[in-house]
This record gives C-alpha cells, sequence and structure tokens, in this order.
C-alpha cells in the first residue's frame, strides 16, 4: 500500500495542506523495492518453466498433442484412427544439446487384429573410437536397403521400419554427424519412415538451432524396393536369394543382402549385407575409418578388407564414395559371404555405376 510522508511544517504556522502521496517506488524503502524486483523475477521464471513445460510436453493451447519432441501430430501418421494409450518417454534435444530420444506406445485394433506399437527414435553422433564406431555403422546400416528419395542423406529398412537420417555440417559433434535413427517393433511402409524421419529431423534442427538451411522435405515418396535378384546381381558368386536395392544402377546408393537359402529374407537370416554411397552426408559418417592405405596391393581405394568385413573409400568421377560389407546372423562360411572374396567381385559389379574407374587390378 501507499503511505503518507506528512509535510514538515513551521513552529509559528499550522500548515493545513493536506498530506502528499509519495511514488511507490521514489523513496520506498530498499527492502520493498529488492521484494519487489524479486516478485517479478520470480513470476518470468514461473512462465518460463510453464513455457517449457508446455512444449516438453508438445501440447498447444489452440491444438493437439504431437509426440517426440513434437515431431508427430497425434491425427497424423504413423498412427491410425482408433489408436489409444499413447505413452511418451522423451527426452528432446535442445540448443547446444544434439542428442534426444524417445520411446512412443500405444495400442490399436480391436480383438483378433489388436496390436501392439512402439517407435524409438533417437538423436546422436554415434562413438569417436574407431572399432566401435564401425560397430554402430554396421548396425546402422543394417537394414538400410531404400534409400530416401531427392537424394537425401537416409534409407530406410523396408522390411521392419527402422531408417536414419543425417543431419546438415553446422549441426555436427566434434566432427561426427549427427543422425536421427528410428526403429519401430512393427513394420512400417518405407513412405511412412521417410516422413517420420524427416519430421525428426527438421524438429531437431529448430530445437537446437543448428542450422539456418530450409527444412528438408520429401518430394515424393521413398519406393520400396521389389527386388530378388540372385547373388544381389554380383557377378561370380554362388547363385543365392538376394533382397534390397537389388540391380546396382542407383549412382549414388547401393544395398543389398543375401541369405544363401531360396527363403525369404528376415531380420537374422542374412548372410551377408553390402552397402554403397556417394552421398555426401553418408559418406561423412565413415570419416577417418578407412585410413590411407590400400586395402590390397593393386587397388585404388583406401581401407581394409579381413575376414569379418570390409570398408574402403574411393574417388568415383570427383566424389568420394564407401564400399562396405560385413558377414550377418546367417553367415554360411563360403565365398558367399567371406568378405576376401565377395567384396572385391561386388566392388566390380557396383563401382561402374557410382561413376568409379576399375578400382582394383585385374
Amino acid at each position: 500500500m501507499p503511505h503518507s510522508t506528512p509535510r514538515k511544517t513551521s513552529h509559528t504556522t499550522p500548515d493545513t495542506t493536506p498530506p502528499t502521496t509519495t511514488s511507490p517506488t521514489i523513496g520506498e524503502p530498499p527492502d520493498h523495492r529488492r521484494a519487489r524486483a524479486l516478485t517479478g523475477a520470480l513470476a518470468i521464471a514461473a512462465l518460463v518453466a510453464a513455457l517449457v513445460a508446455l512444449w516438453q510436453t508438445q501440447s498447444t493451447p489452440l491444438g493437439g498433442r504431437a509426440y517426440c519432441w513434437g515431431s508427430w501430430p497425434e491425427d497424423e501418421a504413423p498412427f491410425r484412427h482408433g489408436d489409444r494409450d499413447r505413452i511418451a518417454d522423451e527426452t528432446p534435444p535442445g540448443p547446444g544439446r544434439l542428442t534426444g530420444r524417445c520411446s512412443l506406445r500405444w495400442h490399436g485394433g480391436r480383438g483378433s487384429g489388436a496390436y501392439e506399437q512402439r517407435l524409438d527414435l533417437r538423436l546422436g553422433s554415434g562413438p569417436r573410437e574407431a572399432s566401435e564406431r564401425r560397430s554402430w555403422l554396421g548396425e546402422l546400416f543394417g537394414g538400410g536397403d531404400t534409400p530416401l528419395p531427392d537424394g537425401l542423406p537416409g534409407f530406410t529398412a523396408a522390411a521392419s521400419g527402422t531408417g536414419a537420417i543425417v543431419l546438415p555440417e553446422s549441426c555436427d559433434v566434434d566432427g561426427r554427424p549427427s543422425v536421427v535413427m528410428l526403429k519401430s517393433a512393427k513394420a512400417l511402409p518405407p513412405a511412412t519412415t521417410g516422413e517420420l524421419l524427416v519430421q525428426a529431423a527438421n524438429r531437431a534442427t529448430k530445437a537446437t538451432s543448428c542450422t539456418t538451411l530450409p527444412p528438408l522435405r520429401l518430394s515424393h515418396r521413398p519406393s520400396p524396393s521389389t527386388a530378388d535378384h540372385e547373388s544381389c546381381a554380383i557377378a561370380g558368386l554362388p547363385k543365392a536369394h538376394g533382397t534390397g536395392t537389388g540391380s546396382p544402377e542407383n549412382s549414388d546408393f547401393h544395398s543389398c543382402a543375401i541369405t544363401g537359402t531360396a527363403a525369404a529374407a528376415g531380420p537374422t537370416s542374412w548372410a551377408a549385407r553390402f552397402t554403397a554411397t556417394a552421398r555426401p552426408r553418408l559418406v561423412a559418417l565413415f570419416d577417418g575409418l578407412t585410413g590411407d592405405r590400400p586395402p590390397a596391393p593393386g587397388w585404388r581405394a583406401h581401407g581394409s578388407i579381413d575376414a569379418s568385413g570390409a570398408l574402403v573409400r574411393a574417388d568415383c568421377g570427383g566424389r568420394p564414395t564407401v564400399f562396405a560389407m560385413r558377414s550377418g546372423p546367417a553367415r554360411t562360411h563360403t565365398r558367399l559371404d567371406d568378405p576376401r572374396e565377395a567384396f572385391p567381385l561386388y566392388v566390380d559389379a557396383v563401382a561402374a555405376h557410382m561413376g568409379c574407374a576399375p578400382l582394383r587390378a585385374g
């Protein structure tokens, strides 16, 4: 409440002027001013905390909820009409923090058609140490057989709904590209996976302010692979069932897995997986892993080939290009999935389509 300060009066003439009211700040005791300032600061802090909580829960006053950092609105994919019991456990990325996670679970369907779905979303740059990073990349590319369209730096797995997309270079952490990774308990169409990845990547870059580039966009849907070529179209290998992008005629991304049997490939039934890419942000994932020596005499590339896997980097028409192979859980221990036998044949089959002059002699 404002308080009154009596005017000074003369000893001889009484002052009949009514008392004046002072300003609530001018002449206010210092303790009162500090209390008012503290109250204002606490009010601002409470407002900021409320806004942060509002953003983290991704609830908006004018619309519905959006899950996983605000990437996926509740009335759009991956949800279907009638989905229920949605639970999200998430840690969003933020300024200076290029890491994040989200586990999203829900139920759908009724009766015999009932199902439970779970999506795991991650943002990270992977391990620094070379051997750990190679293992991480092997898992990352383990099911990536459908490249995202328009040369976007990512891929999906048609069979499982997993996928990954790499953020722009300005979002790197200690020189390692930041990657948005998605895993799905139930298979998703590649088109759905691609949309979810792009939405999550755009949300991550907005939350972290790590780039000024325009948002990523899919101008058309990723096409699921229908290829079923014997031995992944690799001449010289024994006849075997192959799945993936099949014919190595893509100019910047190729992936294929072989099973060694006539049975359809499943998540654990592949004997070997081959990958080649010239998409710059995907190639950057392998920086520092191929060394500066050829894998064997006569090679025009840097890298290594051994019994467990192969990784080389070469110049293909002025574009850095990576070729990789790793053996899988259904390995036959024959030349079909021995990197020392199969990988050179794979490079021969794919390199020309990547714009490479021959990468090995003879």
